[in-house]
């Protein structure tokens, strides 16, 4: 992990980057005896961690520590300070750790081991990551299949992707001819669109062969018959996830946890295909149902960082969802991160009013009046 510390008297300042720098698991980015110069070095370095001092002169720990949550939400913070009595402060800023000084290297190893597990948490592998347990096709916030290789399949038509798309979020069943006539060329009169289905599964069979994809695509009586192997799609490795997710215990939250970060939103993202938007409505109440529970689950356990990052997951391709808005703008508010409760509201209020001319529901501007009273 990337990390910068930030110490207003020097010889402390060198104490702290020896022992941070000692460990295998930190590399440091940045030394800083002003908040000032930390502030404005922050967008080119870019740590996954911040080492700061409670107690300098003109912007102090706690407050840089919320400019830096504003320029960044996922940035981990860590407080150093001789003086017990700013705990309760510090970690209403959602502070990962607190360190009293003198630090120790022990200190050091028990932080570590907080700083890794969210880090884990945040840096997950990009979907498209080579591995054999990742599924061929994404179907969640994109469409793409990816060859052995690592590369994308090209197809021969847009209908030819269509009709794959169809296939295998309907797998293992017939899909009649005239059904696939009627939904994939419905202004075509039927012989037409007919003529259209049995060529789109020739070019479907033979892009899939020549790429080595390993799914079986039969015709059966009146119809086509996808066959595929298990943990093909993430799509099926979600709605596995979600039958049995009616609660959630340890072991669910990593797996929903992964899930619910790498589906990156919305079934066939981009592609507008007519026949889905059933299917992705009932998808998007599966994501923010998982967002909920998964939130509610690391909130009962203490770990209200990972409770607003699954919010943040759900609502970086949700943005107007009201009720999650709310519930992630209460956690801000509970934990007194004033500057991303503001920049929060503020980004979903504009959203709001240029996508539907709407301003935020009267729980979310109460909650923002109350903010500016206090």
């Amino acid at each position: 992990m990337r990390v910068m510390i930030v110490e207003d008297e020097k010889p402390i300042l060198d104490l702290m980057a020896r022992l941070v720098g000692q460990h295998p698991s930190l590399t440091i980015v940045g030394t800083f005896t002003s908040s000032a110069a930390a502030l404005a070095a922050y967008e080119e370095i870019k740590p996954d961690a911040a080492f700061l001092d409670v107690e300098m002169p003109r912007m102090g720990g706690i407050e840089l520590a919320d400019k830096l949550k504003a320029i960044d939400e996922r940035v981990q913070i860590v407080f150093t300070t001789a003086y017990p009595q700013y705990a309760v402060e510090a970690f209403r800023v959602s502070a990962v750790d607190y360190l009293l000084k003198p630090v120790t290297p022990d200190a050091i190893e028990r932080v570590v081991s907080r700083l890794s597990k969210n880090h884990a948490l945040h840096s997950m592998p990009p979907p498209h990551a080579a591995a054999t347990e990742e599924p061929t096709v994404r179907c969640l916030g994109t469409f793409e299949t990816r060859l052995s290789d690592g590369s994308l399949m090209s197809w021969p038509t847009r209908k030819t992707e269509e009709l794959f798309a169809y296939l295998l979020v309907y797998p293992n069943r017939i899909a009649g001819k005239w059904h696939l006539a009627d939904l994939l060329w419905p202004d075509l009169d039927e012989s037409r669109a007919l003529h259209n289905v049995h060529n789109t599964v020739y070019r479907l069979k033979k892009a899939l062969r020549e790429a080595g994809i390993a799914v079986e695509l039969t015709h059966s009586g009146e119809g086509y018959d996808l066959r595929k192997p298990p943990i093909f799609t993430d799509l099926e490795l979600f709605r596995d996830f979600m039958k049995g997710a009616a609660s959630i215990d340890e072991e669910k939250a990593v797996e929903g946890t992964k899930l619910l970060i790498s589906s990156r939103g919305a079934l066939f993202a981009g592609k507008d295909y007519a026949w889905s938007a059933g299917l992705e409505a009932e998808i998007f109440q599966q994501q923010a149902s998982l967002a909920s529970k998964l939130s509610d689950y690391y909130r009962r356990s203490g770990d209200e960082t990972a409770a607003k990052e699954m919010l943040r997951a759900y609502l970086s391709y949700a943005p107007l969802d009201e009720k999650m808005n709310a519930e992630l703008l209460r956690l801000y508010s509970k934990s007194g991160e004033l500057g991303l409760f503001r920049s929060h509201y503020d980004k979903y209020a504009g959203l709001l009013s240029e996508e539907l001319g709407l301003a935020p529901s009267d729980q979310i501007r109460e909650m923002m009046k109350e903010l500016s009273i206090n």
